[in-house]
């Protein structure tokens, strides 16, 4: 992805407000909910949380929040397509749009 293709990111939350702390985002294990909460409040106010969602499922990130969306290590295949499905979701990602997304069973 192009540089140009990445400018929304500066009109995210989580860079507006911390842009020091990029970890937050992206724990090598789920924070608690006293953490994990206010992260999604943020997200649920995010001007560009369609595309961080978007950004997330064409990725296939892992281990992180993104878009409000908890998303696990990829190996936790109990938590991580359904994830990946409600970022589809929030993405407003037609099934066919991208193949991950009829994979993990959005549907219209």
């Amino acid at each position: 992805m192009t540089l140009s293709g990445q400018l929304w990111r500066r009109k995210a939350v989580c860079f507006v407000e911390m842009p020091d702390a990029p970890e937050v985002w992206t724990p090598p294990r789920k924070p608690p909910l006293a953490v994990l909460v206010p992260l999604e409040q943020m997200c649920q106010r995010c001007p560009v949380r369609r595309e961080c969602a978007r950004d997330a499922v064409a990725s296939e990130a892992e281990c992180g929040m993104y878009a409000g969306v908890w998303v696990p290590e990829r190996k936790e295949s109990n938590g991580w397509s359904p994830a990946m499905t409600k970022l589809c979701e929030v993405a407003g990602l037609d099934p066919g749009e991208l193949g991950f997304c009829v994979a993990v069973g959005v549907s219209a």
